[in-house]
């Protein structure tokens, strides 16, 4: 199987481990819907948390790395701080939503990337990327639908979490690039777990529950495929750019609705599906609009020869 990788093009190959690590996400994200039926949601991302500590722990030592270095303390330490906000909130809305919906408004990440590089970071947002920027959040509305957010709809507040969700991976993905520009991928993905868990346990032990073996091994499921997701995604990243294999997202939602509607018996409505498109288009053309800027300031930036 590798060696018939091996023989594909560089950037077929990158966008195959995309749509794998997208894949296994959009699959945790509907196991993780199925198996808040056995365990209260922030307990299973307490669990999540800590099965990956144990599953990265091998990479740890082959690496002879640590898992939270004195250098750069600060953005590790605020980077699982994000995180934390972020598994909460997305946790608990898979326990209250449709992973496809779930899985359709995380689209917003890089859109919220976008916006606080502008606030925190000085980053300019010219027109264009501005009103994608607005196309999406638009797209978000469809799917949220403001009576929902109001209380009128079904769901309720819970429609604001995946949001909440999304803000906090937006920002820790500015953190996460930052770090990366200096730090192993082995320590970027080995210190979640470690800052995570034991900050999810005390939002977990309000309503914690006796954990059984069914609920346990859904956890180390989840784990063991989001873990996976995670080593797809570095292997495709070193083979092409973000910007070209952002119109692949969509692997996800598909794999959450297949999931959805094979477990669960769940279907998106139709509201949930030109959403998602609105909101992945936007994301698509921002992130190739800041490939794009990056190229063009680099090459302004080259001296002559």
């Amino acid at each position: 199987m590798t060696g018939m990788l091996a023989a594909l093009p560089a950037p077929v190959r990158a966008a195959l481990w995309y749509v794998a690590a997208l894949g296994c996400w959009g699959a945790a994200s509907g196991l993780i819907r199925y198996a808040t039926a056995y365990l209260p949601a922030l307990e299973l991302g307490f669990l999540r948390s800590s099965i990956a500590v144990v599953l990265t722990l091998p990479w740890l030592i082959q690496a002879r790395a640590f898992p939270l270095p004195r250098r750069n303390l600060g953005l590790y330490l605020l980077r699982g701080a994000l995180e934390v906000v972020g598994i909460a909130t997305w946790f608990l809305s898979l326990g209250l939503m449709q992973a496809a919906d779930v899985v359709a408004l995380g689209f917003t990440t890089p859109l919220f990337s976008s916006l606080l590089a502008a606030l925190f970071l000085g980053e300019r947002i010219r027109l264009r990327r501005s009103l994608a920027i607005l196309v999406g959040m638009l797209g978000a509305l469809m799917i949220v639908r403001p009576g929902d957010l109001l209380g009128g709809g079904a769901v309720g507040w819970a429609a604001a979490l995946p949001l909440i969700a999304s803000a906090a991976a937006g920002a820790s993905r500015m953190v996460g690039r930052r770090l990366s520009q200096t730090e192993p991928a082995v320590t970027i993905v080995a210190s979640l777990g470690v800052l995570t868990a034991p900050a999810l346990l005390p939002l977990a032990l309000p309503g914690w529950q006796a954990i059984t073996a069914v609920g346990f091994g859904l956890a180390a499921a989840i784990a063991a495929i989001s873990l996976s997701g995670h080593v797809f995604m570095v292997r495709a990243l070193r083979l092409e750019g973000v910007a070209a294999l952002a119109p692949y997202e969509f692997a996800q939602m598909l794999t959450a609705v297949a999931f959805g509607a094979a477990v669960l018996g769940e279907w998106p409505d139709a509201w949930t599906w030109a959403g998602s498109a609105v909101i992945l288009s936007a994301a698509v053309y921002t992130v190739r609009r800041e490939a794009q800027l990056a190229r063009a300031a680099l090459t302004e930036d080259r001296p002559a020869r």
